[in-house]
């Protein structure tokens, strides 16, 4: 038999630590829950590379009907903009074409594995030229390069596609990244250029392809 004091202590203690253990399973949950909400907004929904051109140097560029004789460097720019998921490349590399023909290709990541933090920005400069990289630009290229060499001053149009494959952190699909850059090159002082100082470049913003991959 129990007095109603001992009763009651014993149950205001029993309430207690039923109160305590059923607090610390509801922060439990809910921390479980928030863990996932985390991981599916952060890793879940990729968000697309953005890619740039900051810069270039463009010291001698002429073209014949089959053939262009170039010297180019170009400042790539690409940015990881998802907070949480690293990206891995596989490859990267830029095409350059003029008046619709490509002339040359330079790889932007060398060996498989290269690896770009999340939120960063990762910059890759390309330095290439060649005195005589094929190209079927015909007569219609050859007279445009005329018209841009002249009437343009020395100043170039340009494109540069970029391609490459990355995977991002946690996924299992390799991603195709495309992108185009539509460049105005004006061909620096002392080598045909006009004017007598460094060529002021205006960063140009590339158009990435949306991929028709699924989680890319």
């Amino acid at each position: 038999m129990c007095y109603e004091s001992e009763c009651c202590g014993g149950s205001s203690s029993y309430r207690y630590r039923k109160f305590v253990i059923g607090f610390w399973f509801g922060l439990a949950i809910l921390a479980v829950i928030t863990v996932a909400v985390v991981l599916a907004v952060g890793y879940g929904r990729v968000s697309r590379l953005k890619v740039a051109v900051d810069d270039d140097a463009l010291t001698r560029f002429t073209a014949t009907a089959t053939a262009v004789a170039y010297n180019l460097t170009v400042s790539l720019v690409v940015v990881n903009p998802n907070w949480a998921m690293a990206v891995t490349y596989r490859s990267l590399a830029a095409a350059y074409l003029f008046d619709g023909k490509r002339f040359d290709v330079v790889a932007a990541v060398v060996s498989s594995g290269y690896k770009q933090p999340a939120r960063r920005t990762a910059v890759f400069r390309l330095t290439s030229g060649s005195d005589a990289a094929p190209v079927s630009l015909g007569k219609d290229g050859e007279r445009e390069y005329r018209k841009e060499a002249d009437d343009g001053g020395g100043v170039f149009d340009v494109e540069v596609d970029i391609s490459g494959e990355v995977k991002y952190q946690l996924h299992n699909t390799w991603c195709r990244l495309e992108a185009r850059c539509s460049l105005k090159l004006q061909l620096a002082a002392g080598y045909g250029g006009g004017g007598g100082g460094r060529v002021v470049f205006q960063k140009t913003t590339c158009d990435v392809l949306r991929s028709s991959m699924s989680g890319c």
